[in-house]
C-alpha cells in the first residue's frame, strides 16, 4: 500500500515496506519535472499550439509528423512509416486495411 512518502505519480512508491516501480503512473520514467523535457514541451506549445487533436487526414500535417515518421523509417530500415497522432484511427484504417475476414486479431 502507498504510504504517503512519495507522490502516488512518482516513478517509484512503497509498498509493504519495499521500493518498487510504479508502472501504474505516467511518470514510471521518472520524467516529470525534467527542465529540458519541459523547456522542450513549452518551446513545441508555443510553436505548435495543442496539436491537430485528430486524425491528420482531417486536421492537417505539420513538420514534426513528418520528421518522426522519416525518424522512425530509418530506424526501422524501411522505406516509409506512417504515424497516427490519434490512436482510435488506427483501429478505423490500419487494422480493417491489413486484415482479412478470417483473422483473428488480439489486443
Amino acid at each position: 500500500m502507498f504510504n504517503g512518502s512519495e507522490s502516488a505519480a512518482g516513478p517509484h512508491t512503497i509498498v509493504d515496506g519495499k521500493e518498487v516501480v510504479n508502472f501504474a503512473s505516467a511518470n514510471y520514467l521518472g520524467l516529470i519535472g525534467n527542465e529540458k523535457i519541459i523547456d522542450s514541451c513549452i518551446s513545441s506549445l508555443e510553436k505548435y499550439g495543442v496539436g491537430s487533436c485528430g486524425p491528420r487526414g482531417f486536421y492537417g500535417t505539420i513538420d514534426v509528423h513528418l520528421d518522426c515518421e522519416s525518424k522512425i523509417a530509418k530506424f526501422l530500415g524501411t522505406p516509409d512509416s506512417i504515424l497516427y497522432s490519434y490512436g482510435i484511427s488506427t483501429i478505423f484504417s490500419v487494422i480493417p486495411a491489413f486484415c482479412k475476414k478470417e483473422d483473428i486479431i488480439v489486443a
